[in-house]
């Protein structure tokens, strides 16, 4: 889950700023939980790691611990050629859904 207090802090509290990066994650990541099961099912290795790169970015950017530590073991694992496990993929997206349902109290 996203740490808001920190996250806050770290955007100086600006309510713009904070704003627009929760709408950026929401634009750019929504559909992230999809699109990364998809490329797991297509053997997309290649395209798994960077789509995990790119949402692991943006959650360390969000103050987000738990997912954030899960999708860097996949990311690893993709950067070596390596297919995670589907029960450590689930895992994080699990925790990735948990941070989409957040971001939507976040943006009411």
């Amino acid at each position: 889950m996203i740490n808001y207090t920190e996250f806050s802090s770290s955007m100086d509290n600006d309510d713009d700023m904070i704003s627009m990066i929760i709408d950026l994650y929401s634009e750019e990541h929504g559909d992230d939980i999809r699109i990364i099961q998809n490329k797991y099912a297509n053997q997309d290795i290649e395209g798994l790691f960077h789509t995990i790169h790119s949402l692991r970015g943006v959650l360390l950017t969000l103050c987000e611990e738990k997912a954030t530590l899960q999708l860097e073991t996949i990311e690893n694992l993709c950067k070596h050629g390596e297919k995670p496990d589907v029960q450590l993929l689930d895992e994080a997206l699990e925790e990735v859904a948990r941070v989409n349902q957040q971001i939507l109290t976040l943006t009411a």
